[in-house]
């Protein structure tokens, strides 16, 4: 079977999984090592996910920007994506809305922004109109806007989580109604017009593999903080803008090859019916201690993959799945 570069669809993969665990670890009710790990893991590690997963699709998209109509077709693909997942999780939402997981006021902002992970399918479809709109400004611009962008959700973010307008309560309802700082405007639209802009930031160092490897550590220096500070999940990190940049060019620059191909809809539909499988597999195992959870994850993972698998025999057929 012949061979392709296949650097894309390992890095979307990777990402996947790595949405899994978010979902899976907790970042509290745990002590001691065990908790800090966790900790590094669910609000560390694994937010790197979403920023890439927005950066790719960016770049993926970069020649297509003057293309008004195969930009039409990629949105409303991504709606039908978006009505459909809200109709599979609408039982889910409402049995936990019943049971007094959340407010009326958090359903109503569920029902809008998307349950759980959907506000991800809600989010890029914005990020693309808003690449659309500014397809033609100066690349000077765009790049001040990037950062312009990801620091105000950055200082949005932080500022909630310290409580500083804590007497202002129209803040936490700002926070609240845009579905928090990790949002289309703070994070989908940076990062992919980050990502359309690749030709202008591409790195030249020889040495960018250990560049990287330092915004790694400093990712896991920056979870150790908010964890000191007891500020619970967090979605920005500084360390993310950096990271991202370089998971994409190790992507677009890495002539990996493997025997046949990862299927293009793997990662989606891991992305998109892993909720289920996480309630499916707390069921049969409730328990929350550190070792559970990894076998938990694994449980989930393959389930994901299994259910992944028909529904792409289904979608051959009744393409709305994914």
């Amino acid at each position: 079977m012949a061979t392709r570069s296949a650097s894309l669809d390992v890095l979307k993969l990777v990402l996947a999984l790595l949405v899994v665990a978010l979902h899976i670890f907790p970042v509290s009710k745990m002590t001691g090592i065990s908790g800090l790990i966790s900790y590094e893991i669910a609000s560390g590690i694994t937010r790197i996910a979403v920023p890439t997963f927005f950066i790719v699709s960016g770049y993926l998209l970069r020649n297509k920007l003057e293309d008004k109509n195969y930009l039409k077709k990629y949105c409303k693909r991504i709606l039908l994506l978006y009505v459909v997942w809200q109709l599979i999780y609408l039982p889910d939402l409402l049995y936990h809305y019943h049971i007094n997981w959340f407010s009326t006021k958090a359903l109503i902002y569920k029902l809008i922004y998307g349950y759980w992970h959907l506000w991800y399918l809600l989010a890029s479809v914005v990020g693309v109109v808003l690449l659309y709109f500014t397809r033609n400004w100066k690349v000077a611009t765009k790049l001040a806007l990037v950062f312009g962008l990801f620091v105000v959700g950055y200082l949005f973010q932080v500022t909630y989580k310290l409580n500083v307008f804590k007497e202002f309560s129209f803040f936490a309802n700002i926070y609240e109604s845009i579905g928090t700082s990790r949002n289309a405007v703070f994070f989908a639209f940076p990062f992919l017009l980050l990502g359309s802009l690749y030709e202008y930031w591409k790195f030249s160092s020889k040495h960018w593999q250990w560049i990287l490897g330092l915004c790694s550590i400093a990712l896991l220096l920056e979870s150790y903080l908010y964890y000191s500070l007891k500020l619970g999940a967090m979605d920005f990190f500084v360390s993310l803008l950096p990271i991202s940049m370089f998971l994409l060019h190790w992507a677009v620059t890495t002539n990996l090859m493997l025997q046949g191909a990862i299927p293009g809809t793997l990662s989606l539909g891991i992305y998109l019916c892993h909720p289920y499988m996480i309630r499916l597999v707390s069921e049969f195992l409730p328990q929350k201690t550190f070792g559970f959870i990894l076998l938990k994850y694994v449980v989930i993972c393959l389930l994901a993959v299994l259910v992944w698998y028909f529904l792409e025999k289904i979608n051959r057929k009744f393409p709305y799945f994914l």
